[in-house]
């Protein structure tokens, strides 16, 4: 239908203008014509605003009632980032970036650094990340709302390197979920209100460096718990239930706070793997029928397939995003921007993103043409065989929910 739209309004937008310089054409230039006189309006400039008008007619403009949630994938600060931030600048390797989020009207990422004063505590790990203060400018400068912290970087520093980041982020206003001073913390979800619409964000990981990473009694991330999630749920769930029959207005009508729009983000999986695991996509049709709405996942580097379980969207993976790696087995990778409209979701937008950093500057931007459609078509394929269809309109995927 978008394709239908852009061609029409260009074929008439032609037709229309031939008049106009026929009209010009058949003129002539004015024999006394001054450059002190009023300049004729340019045709460009009519055309244009007959373009807007038909695009007002096919109802081509935004719905204010439409809440745009964009979700991305991993984030730090190490090693061909930090390598282009010291030649071209702190936000450099972001700019491509910002058309894509100012689109939407909040933005999550998965944080897979600690965020530390130049004091480390480095506990001994195979890959230790650590950001600096003033990476946290790249966050503000996209205008990131929420950070996933449940991921097996969240702890390189311990409870010393959390408490900092947690610290930095406030210091910023971004939120975060997925890590905290025990496992209440941990679990909070990020909730959200507005245009009649209700979210509840949450974060986890199966994958940490041990035990003692995850949250308990003590600071860590929150682990991977079907049972323990879905028992969240189900009480949230009465709380609302509960409240709509306490809270009434002056006319004694039944205060409806609306349905919960519920997302979680998962750290989970195969590292440079193009498939979900067969444990994965049980976990997933556990947490799908207990009533999350989308699950997003992050950890393999790389993009896997999207799977509709129900009502339900499984991102397995989006791969990376803002990522220094230089690996042979990186992979373009994905943006999702979900379109949800009082807090159901009407529409799936997927942005490929350029990921194959091996021999250039992590410049990270949208992926355009024929290198954009050639990779959705990966990501369809990869969908298809989980029983998904994606398709396919320019630089841009959509997921087919019907």
């Amino acid at each position: 239908m978008l394709f239908f739209r852009k061609h029409l309004i260009s074929s008439i937008s032609v037709l229309l203008s031939f008049p106009i310089l026929l009209t010009f054409a058949c003129a002539g230039v004015p024999e006394n014509s001054s450059s002190a006189e009023k300049p004729v309006e340019p045709q460009t400039s009519i055309v244009n605003k007959i373009e807007t008008q038909i695009e007002k007619l096919f109802g081509k403009e935004e719905d204010p009632e439409v809440v745009k949630v964009l979700l991305g994938g991993d984030v730090m600060f190490n090693w061909g980032i930090r390598d282009t931030i010291k030649s071209k600048g702190e936000l450099a390797p972001v700019k491509g970036l910002k058309s894509v989020f100012e689109s939407a009207d909040l933005r999550i990422l998965n944080l897979e650094t600690p965020v530390v004063s130049e004091k480390s505590w480095d506990h001994g790990k195979a890959y230790v990340f650590q950001a600096k203060e003033s990476d946290l400018e790249t966050m503000s400068f996209l205008g990131v709302d929420l950070v996933s912290l449940g991921n097996n970087h969240a702890m390189d520093h311990g409870p010393e390197g959390l408490e900092e980041t947690l610290k930095f982020l406030g210091n910023r206003n971004i939120y975060s979920i997925g890590a905290g001073k025990n496992l209440e913390f941990a679990f909070r979800p990020w909730v959200w209100e507005g245009k009649d619409t209700y979210l509840r964000v949450y974060s986890a990981t199966n994958v940490a460096e041990g035990r003692s990473h995850y949250a308990g009694q003590t600071p860590g991330v929150m682990p991977l718990d079907p049972e323990l999630i879905l028992k969240k749920v189900q009480i949230e769930k009465f709380q609302l239930n509960s409240s709509r029959t306490s809270k009434r207005d002056k006319k004694s009508k039944t205060i409806s706070a609306g349905k919960q729009f519920r997302i979680l983000s998962l750290h989970w999986g195969v590292e440079y793997s193009p498939f979900p695991t067969i444990e994965q996509r049980k976990t997933a049709k556990t947490l799908a029928d207990g009533g999350l709405d989308i699950i997003v996942g992050h950890h393999p580097h790389i993009p896997q397939g999207i799977e509709k379980i129900g009502n339900t969207i499984v991102f397995y993976s989006l791969g990376n995003l803002i990522f220094g790696s230089r690996n042979a087995y990186l992979n373009h990778n994905l943006i999702v921007i979900l379109h949800i409209k009082k807090s159901k979701l009407i529409d799936i937008e997927l942005v490929p993103i350029f990921g194959k950093f091996q021999n250039e500057d992590h410049l990270v931007r949208p992926l355009e043409g024929k290198e954009a459609e050639n990779f959705l078509k990966e990501i369809a394929v990869l969908s298809q065989d989980l029983g998904t269809k994606i398709r396919i309109e320019g630089d841009r995927g959509w997921v087919e929910l019907n």
